[in-house]
């Protein structure tokens, strides 16, 4: 029932936004065109502030459904010459125990990184630091206990339409009595098209390394599209998404549909 009505939720924002659209003007679709590529770059120098409702199914032995919303606020600054790009996620977590009907539902752990991006040369752009894992979750089920850290990277290009480029982390517990050992990796490619639409990709694939033999990887697959556009003065961008995992551990779901909104505030 939960999964059903997060999607009459998701289609009557869509229906909403649609009509944001609608009452669009032909210089608002020449700025949202050009914002579209800017908001394509994680490492942009622009702040934002992404929320992200995933819906997964095919979860368990009772092939339920759950939900992660993610607030994923990104806040960058100067430092000299250089930019530094603070990416915060926070998960609010609904997912199926082993019955037919129960639920855990809270608060995940929040991941943080603070990338360093030094000036772009030319059309590619690159940026490092570190990534954490901080043990926010409100019950053992929806996180590791443990404070975990570790090296972060991103390297990009941006020729003429596209955006394309992967990002990456590994974070590990130093603690002697915690065990966390996970590895990330997202490849993102993005074709703006016309008047802020535009088609992308960027699945997030992870490790636990942790896990038994043959249960560490997750590996979707899969492909969505999206558009930047403005009500009123507000900038934003509106994106829908399907993955199917090609390999995820035994119990976890088999594929998501994700729809994404994010206020957009460029510099002017």
């Amino acid at each position: 029932m939960k999964a059903q009505l997060s999607i009459i939720f998701v289609l009557c924002f869509l229906l909403s936004a649609g009509n944001l659209l609608s009452q669009e003007t032909e210089s608002s679709h020449e700025e949202a065109a050009a914002l579209a590529k800017q908001a394509a770059n994680p490492i942009a120098n622009m702040i934002s502030v992404p929320m992200q409702l995933n819906l997964n199914f095919g979860i368990g032995e009772y092939d339920r459904a759950g939900q992660v919303f993610n607030i994923m606020p990104v806040l960058p600054f100067k430092f000299f010459t250089w930019n530094v790009i603070n990416r915060i996620i926070v998960p609010i977590i609904n997912t199926p125990d082993n019955t037919e009907t129960g639920n855990y539902t809270g608060l995940g752990n929040m991941n943080y990184s603070m990338l360093f991006v030094p000036p772009p040369k030319g059309t590619f752009q690159w940026g490092f630091g570190p990534a954490f894992n901080v043990p926010t979750a409100s019950r053992h089920e929806l996180g590791s206990d443990a404070f975990a850290l570790g090296p972060a990277l991103i390297f990009l290009v941006m020729p003429g339409h596209w955006v394309i480029g992967v990002t990456f982390n590994h974070v590990w517990s130093y603690h002697k009595d915690k065990d966390y050992n996970t590895f990330f990796a997202q490849y993102f490619i993005t074709y703006n098209i016309r008047k802020g639409w535009y088609v992308n990709t960027n699945p997030m694939i992870t490790s636990n390394w942790n896990a038994p033999d043959g249960e560490e990887w997750t590996v979707p697959f899969g492909a969505g599209g999206g558009k930047v556009f403005h009500a009123g003065k507000q900038a934003m961008k509106l994106q829908g998404q399907v993955y199917y995992n090609a390999i995820a551990p035994t119990g976890s779901a088999d594929w998501t549909f994700q729809i994404q909104y994010v206020l957009l505030f460029p510099h002017k």
